[in-house]
């Protein structure tokens, strides 16, 4: 009996094995390797970790993340593989293991033709941009001997570069030659230094590492990589498009026109020109901003749940001695979470805390959710600490226990006190929630980026979603003084007393 359970077990455990998932870390901008086609992360990369996925039996899934991000999430757990045209170092060999290269590449300088670039001497002193945590980042570093100018992905650092903030860019190849495309201004040099890409795997994962190894030497040796690369450069090289040469090729009768003509033509390339998938790509923009919603207000409501707690037994212990165990857990909570920035506090919960959760939206809202939560506290108290002890004393005095006088009389005077200092924390956490990218979950911030990225155009994705948080603002402060107003209204406001 007992040697037939354990073979149950064995093979429940094989079957789970084979039923998983593996998971692919990657920063979905760097084309033709990897990049977004409507929802999809598609590419170079992709194709060959889920050449292993099929491999090893199991489902695959990619993770769409800062590229700084990649290895430490294989690191924690978070990722099987990571693969975004990483490039084998020996300061990342200490932390991760490599597979066999795939693709040897090198980077470039990215010049404006009317700066034009000569040779290396050039590059010192001037403000050159890379994308932050690459090679190309080594590079200025510890060749140049400087610090560059560092952005999320080849394609910003390009914008940055024509709109004047920098004077050259380095970055891979494949990536740069997909900028340079359509761009008539820009040009690349030859190569700097030469590197080879490699699969990254968590370290003491031999497993994993030779079904990397194997699918890598596979897909090389049947053609199938050469493919990938032919197939993915063209298919970068059609959906990369400038945002303004349509507008140039518009002869307009005047300055005015010209200017409507352009507005018109990047309004249509950035939000109603279907991606990859069929949908506009303003889509983007509309689930993110689903996303944005979703975490501020269940943020907030846990928040508030947290801030009532701690702020109740922080007033009763200053106001009665009462609980002083909780009190000094309320002020330690306290001054890690006020004395810590919020994007700490939501890479830790993701990488550390919550390793083995898999819902970013849950980890995003409790992150930003226990962060709320302690500055809702103090605003509670100082409200709980405003109220007349005779308020207190009365209650009791009806019987009331000490719980039902805070919650029936205290806590509702408190909080119409404190009403417009609440809505203020509201409106910074629905703000600060722009960071949930940094966990790979697509808001309405990084909804603006992706757009940014696939159209090279700057200023139309991030002014609509700049206008989008001010409509969001602009809407709950007017329910806020909707609310105030009832309260005066009815005689609730405690500032006003008619009777």
């Amino acid at each position: 009996m007992k040697k037939a359970a354990f073979a149950l077990c064995s093979v429940l455990l094989a079957l789970s094995g084979i039923a998983g998932t593996l998971t692919m870390a990657t920063e979905a901008t760097f084309p033709p390797y990897e990049f977004l086609c409507g929802q999809e992360i598609v590419g170079i990369d992709v194709e060959i970790c889920r050449a292993v996925a099929r491999k090893l039996g199991k489902a695959f899934r990619a993770e769409n993340m800062d590229f700084d991000s990649v290895i430490p999430a294989v690191i924690s757990g978070k990722a099987d593989i990571a693969a975004s045209g990483i490039t084998i170092t020996e300061d990342r060999r200490k932390n991760v293991d490599f597979s066999i290269p795939y693709v040897t590449t090198g980077i470039v300088v990215i010049y404006r033709k009317a700066d034009p670039y000569k040779n290396a001497d050039q590059l010192k002193g001037k403000k050159i941009g890379v994308q932050s945590g690459t090679t190309s980042d080594a590079y200025v570093l510890e060749t140049l001997k400087q610090e560059p100018e560092r952005f999320k992905s080849t394609p910003e650092a390009c914008a940055a570069m024509l709109a004047g903030r920098c004077e050259f860019v380095i970055a891979d190849i494949d990536p740069a030659k997909n900028c340079v495309q359509g761009e008539t201004s820009l040009a690349l040099s030859g190569f700097l230094s030469s590197e080879s890409y490699a699969v990254a795997v968590a370290k003491g994962r031999q497993d994993l590492l030779a079904a990397v190894n194997d699918t890598i030497a596979a897909v090389k040796a049947d053609g199938r990589l050469a493919k990938w690369i032919a197939d993915y450069t063209a298919e970068s090289g059609r959906l990369k498009e400038k945002g303004s040469a349509s507008a140039a090729s518009v002869q307009s009768p005047s300055w005015l026109a010209t200017a409507w003509q352009s507005l018109r033509d990047d309004f249509y390339l950035c939000f109603l020109k279907p991606a990859g998938d069929g949908t506009p790509r303003g889509m983007y923009l509309v689930r993110g901003l689903g996303v944005t919603l979703h975490v501020a207000l269940a943020a907030i409501l846990l928040g508030l749940f947290i801030g009532f707690i701690v702020a109740v037994v922080r007033a009763s212990h200053d106001k009665y001695g009462y609980f002083p165990f909780l009190s000094t857990v309320s002020k330690i909570y306290l001054t890690i979470i006020r004395g810590t920035p919020m994007v700490v506090q939501l890479l830790i919960t993701y990488y550390i805390i919550l390793r083995t959760v898999d819902s970013k939206v849950l980890i995003a809202i409790l992150a930003f959710g226990i962060n709320s939560g302690a500055y809702q506290a103090e605003i509670l108290r100082a409200g709980i600490l405003s109220i007349d002890p005779g308020q207190m004393e009365a209650g009791r005095a009806l019987g009331l226990s000490y719980w039902r006088t805070m919650l029936k009389i205290i806590l509702p005077q408190a909080v119409r006190n404190v009403l417009p200092a609440l809505g203020n924390e509201f409106i910074v956490l629905m703000k600060d929630t722009s960071i949930v990218g940094y966990i790979a979950l697509i808001d309405l911030a990084k909804g603006g980026d992706i757009i940014r990225s696939q159209t090279y155009s700057v200023y139309l994705p991030y002014l609509t979603v700049a206008a989008i948080y001010l409509v969001l603002v602009m809407t709950f402060t007017w329910l806020l003084g909707k609310l105030e107003r009832h309260l005066r209204n009815t005689g609730a406001d405690p500032v006003r007393n008619d009777s």
